[in-house]
This record gives structure tokens, sequence and C-alpha cells, in this order.
């Protein structure tokens, strides 16, 4: 009976009592020992108590107050325990057990997310959303896009672990864009990859703009034109079209380019600087001819 005095923290007095009384039974007590002594191995010593759900239901709550003092893989180890635990009575019939799963579940889910342990409370969710907890999908997205501002990375992978719909697809799509813009200042091919998966999720104005600008920074001038004009209707985009034009064709003297950036400028300033380019180039061209001729 050592394993029930070593759980006694972690229960309730009334659970405790409980406990002591199905631990009389050897093969229980053996079960119980071996899901927290070799908890990689809990589902099958859980499969013992199959018809105990009991038994299985105080194992979870025992796990999961012993987790509230543990860290690291220690916390890992009780989250194993309580989240075996809880599958197992997925589909219990007595009323009583079930609403008290419910509750564990619910509390376990709130604290995961006070505690930004965003991985853990999707786990549940998604494993236990057909119980009454699919509504939480949407609050846990709430958090994720908070957690996007300073971790874009671990904000996709939770993301990647709840199903799939439209939300969920907008969510992805905009920490994409987000993480695109920010990967292409030093990694200019990784952050137009990312880009490129936005905007397979969706079709944004603003991530086609994105990768223009970066195709552009980048001196890929024929790409960086594409996206502009596929978003030319977009507010500000008809001067970006111009500009580019105007840089592109003063890098490869292209008069044409030139021509073409002046009809896209929709401000004096800026059609003054591609005329005065103009100028310079065809000041440029006549002169070479001028020397030819010599």
């Amino acid at each position: 009976m050592e394993i029930v005095e070593l759980l006694k923290p972690f229960l309730s007095s009334d659970d405790f009592k409980i406990l002591k009384a199905i631990c009389l039974d050897n093969m229980v007590t053996y079960s119980i020992k071996r899901i927290f002594e070799k908890p990689e191995k809990a589902s099958k010593y859980v499969i013992l108590l199959k018809d105990n759900p009991t038994a299985i239901l105080l194992i979870a709550k025992a796990a999961e107050n012993m987790s509230k003092y543990l860290d690291g893989q220690e916390y890992e180890k009780s989250f194993s325990i309580f989240f075996t635990a809880l599958k197992a009575l997925k589909n219990v019939q007595d009323k009583k057990i079930f609403n008290s799963t419910f509750l564990l579940i619910k509390d376990a889910i709130e604290r995961r997310l006070n505690e930004r342990r965003y991985e853990d409370a999707a786990r549940l969710v998604v494993e236990f959303q057909d119980l009454g907890f699919k509504n939480y999908i949407k609050k846990i997205l709430f958090f994720i896009i908070d957690l996007s501002d300073e971790d874009c990375v671990r904000a996709l992978r939770i993301l990647e672990m709840l199903p799939e719909d439209e939300v969920v697809r907008e969510a992805k799509a905009s920490i994409l864009l987000e993480l695109g813009k920010k990967l292409s200042l030093s990694n200019p091919q990784l952050g137009i990859s990312k880009l490129e998966e936005s905007l397979k999720l969706k079709d944004d104005p603003l991530t086609r703009l994105a990768l223009a600008e970066v195709y552009e920074n980048i001196g890929k001038y024929d790409e960086a034109l594409n996206y502009y004009l596929s978003v030319a209707s977009y507010p500000g985009v008809s001067n970006k079209i111009a500009r580019l034009l105007m840089e592109w064709g003063e890098v490869e003297s292209d008069l044409k380019k030139l021509e073409d950036a002046k009809n896209y400028a929709d401000n004096s300033l800026l059609r003054e600087e591609i005329e005065r380019r103009i100028k310079k180039i065809g000041e440029s061209k006549n002169g070479s001819k001028t020397l030819q001729k010599i």
C-alpha cells in the first residue's frame, strides 16, 4: 500500500478514502504502482483497470495535482499519466465519473492556458473536443495570436496541432506573413518560402505586396513586378510599380521601362524624378553615339 500513501498529498480526503478501499484489490494496487513508476508504459497498465473507471479517475486527479509542483521531464511524465488516464475515460458510462472527468479536463485546459503551456492545452482540446471542448479552439487561437508577437515558430507549431478550419487557416496565414517578413530581412529565400505558404492558405493582397517587396529588394524585378501588378488597384501600389520600373529601367538603361514607370506614377515629385532619369539615360546614350561617330 506504499503507493497509496505516496498519492495521499495529491488527493482530497474523500478521494483518498476511496483509493484506499479500491486498493484492497492487489491488481489495482499493482497497476497504479506501475503506472507511476513507468509513465511511458501507463497505457498498458491502464488497460488492466478498464473495468474500474473510479481507479482511473483517481489516477488522473493525482497525476494532475502532482504536475502542479513539477517541471521539465518530471512534469512531462506526470502529464503523460494524466492524459493517458483521461483518454481511458472518454467513453465512460457512469454519469458521475463522466461529470468529474469533464470538470477535470476543463480545469486542466484553463490552468495550462494560464501557465502558457499552450501545447498541452491544445492536446487536451483536440483529444476531447467531442466531449464539449470544441469551443476552446477559438480560445487557444486568441492566446496563440498573442504568442506569435514574440515566437512565430512556436505559434505555428501549436496551430498545426489544431483541426484545420477557416479560422485556423487564416491564423496560420497571418502568422506566416509576419514570419516571412521578419525572415526576409536576413534570409530572403526563406522569407519568400514562408510568404508563399501564407499565400496558399489565404490569397491576401498584403502577402502579395510583401512578396513583391522582398523580390524587389533582392533585385528580382520581374517577379516583383508580377506580384505588384496582381494587386495594382490596391492603395499605394501604383507608385510602388512606378518606383520599381524606374529603378529597373535605370539599371538596364531601358527607356521603355522608364516611360512605363511614368504612366504608373501618380504624384508630381515621382514623375519629375523619372523624367530626370529618362533625360540622364537619353543624354548618356546620345553621348555614346557621338563618340562612336568620332
